[in-house]
């Protein structure tokens, strides 16, 4: 029913250094002697317990043929499943190594490149590495592959399409640059385009109301002369019909001493002594009809004086009527002649009104078109300097996009310096991960191999070593194909 000693013996050696194998692919060299001796010690009891058992239980019931047979059946049985455990390990060896992709000499690259990524020792390239910007650890100089095949080229595709597109990023940032420095060059230019057209329209604007100013002036000073002219021709007239006047007053005045009612009964007794004289002549005759002829002279004298004197009064008022008629003329026009200088002044008096009033809207107009023109300087400038301000923020803003674009295109770049040499394509085992299995694997082998040469009549009968190294060889030829499929 139970196990004999011999199969305790394989049972629990190989089973135990299966144990510190799975052990040993997380411990250090240090456990592994540790656990070597453990083996050694319990190889050299089971060699001695079995034949004390088989010496006390065969004496009766075995011959010696018989435990011989036993013993050879045994020893080829542990030999068979030792090399099993061997060629399991190396099948391992091999696949680890095809996983990896690391051809001839796998076992010995594994076990650099896991030295070298495992190393706490200080390395000159990773110190230039460091100064250079990446991180510590980035081993830019090692041949040692950190991912497998399909990790490696993901990761080297993604890096190199963030830096693409960060490149691209910031070559889009250039022209971003570039179009806010347009805008505000833009911006600037028609703000000064404006601000020169105003001021070239000011001048323009001063420039007219000058010309329109001495023009109303030129007008005005010919108004001017031609209204003096014709006051002086109306002043002229003034003076001409006062002495017209004067002579017409003089006039009268003369003709009516030749009228007055002493010089008109002195003239009119004049005619009536003629008659007179004529009717006493005619009274100094004797002849009687003479005196019908008297009275009728008589009475003729008198009409003469009457008749006379009704001339003179006829005279007087005629002179009158004539003389009143001759001034009121000229009185008329003396008062038209001062009504047109008084209307003359007016029109003076106004133009010059007129002339100063535009002279006030000129110097107003201008005054208008200059606060115009300042106004829109400060506006100018108030928009120049708010265009500044943008630009200078939106210039600030690309700087920090920059910068962080920059630190992103860093950090690809290192991550892709910090990939490490390529794998194969197909490899799914990082050198450390085959490592890691080809270490495991290895011990499997030596631990057997120990067990087995611990015991010389097992050792005589196996001869592991050559097996061992067909295998070695053979797990080398496989990796060797893997590497090169």
């Amino acid at each position: 029913m139970g196990r004999s000693a011999d199969n305790w013996y394989w049972y629990c050696t190989t089973h135990y250094h299966r144990g510190g194998n799975q052990m040993n692919k997380i411990s250090s060299s240090k456990k592994n002697a540790s656990v070597k001796t453990v083996i050694n010690i319990l190889s050299v009891l089971s060699l001695a317990t079995p034949s004390v058992s088989l010496a006390e239980g065969l004496s009766f019931t075995k011959s010696q043929e018989e435990i011989a047979e036993s013993k050879a059946a045994r020893l080829q049985s542990q030999c068979s499943q030792a090399r099993s455990e061997i060629t399991a390990a190396k099948n391992k060896i091999a696949e680890a190594c095809r996983k990896a992709g690391m051809g001839s000499g796998c076992a010995e690259k594994a076990q650099a490149c896991s030295e070298t990524l495992g190393t706490d020792s200080f390395d000159t390239t990773d110190a230039i590495g460091t100064l250079m910007g990446l991180p510590a650890g980035s081993n830019i100089g090692g041949s040692c592959p950190q991912m497998n095949g399909r990790d490696y080229y993901d990761e080297k595709k993604r890096l190199e399409q963030e830096i693409k597109d960060t490149q691209k990023d910031i070559a889009e940032l250039a022209d971003d640059e570039a179009e806010i420095k347009e805008t505000f060059n833009t911006t600037i230019q028609e703000l000064q385009q404006a601000l020169t057209d105003a001021q070239q329209e000011l001048e323009e604007t001063k420039t007219s109301l000058d010309e329109q100013e001495r023009e109303k002036i030129s007008e005005f000073q010919a108004s001017q002369t031609a209204a003096k002219e014709k006051l002086r021709e109306y002043n002229s007239k003034i003076i001409s019909l006062r002495s017209e006047m004067t002579n017409a007053v003089r006039e009268k005045a003369t003709k009516m001493l030749e009228l007055t009612a002493e010089t008109s009964k002195f003239a009119c007794n004049q005619e009536y002594t003629k008659a007179a004289e004529a009717y006493g002549k005619v009274n100094a005759s004797s002849s009687g009809n003479h005196i019908s002829k008297a009275k009728a002279q008589k009475a003729a004298a008198l009409d003469a004086f009457n008749k006379c004197m009704n001339r003179f009064q006829q005279a007087r008022i005629s002179l009158n009527e004539q003389s009143t008629a001759k001034m009121e003329s000229i009185n008329d026009q003396i008062r038209n002649a001062e009504a047109s200088t008084d209307e003359l002044n007016d029109s003076l008096n106004l133009a010059s009104n007129q002339l100063d009033q535009m002279k006030a809207d000129t110097t107003k107009r201008k005054s208008q078109a200059e606060k115009k023109v300042t106004d829109l300087m400060t506006l100018t400038q108030n928009k120049m300097q708010a265009a500044q301000e943008n630009m200078q923020t939106k210039l600030k803003a690309l700087a920090t996009k920059q910068q962080s674009y920059t630190e992103a295109l860093n950090r690809a770049n290192n991550g892709l310096m910090t990939l490490g040499p390529a794998p194969k394509r197909g490899a799914e085992y990082t050198s450390e991960e085959a490592s890691s299995e080809i270490s495991a694997q290895t011990e499997i082998i030596e631990d057997v191999k120990t067990t087995v040469e611990s015991n010389s009549e097992l050792a005589a009968q196996c001869h592991l070593g050559d097996a061992a190294k067909g295998s070695s060889k053979r797990s080398r030829s496989s990796g060797s194909k893997t590497g090169r499929k």
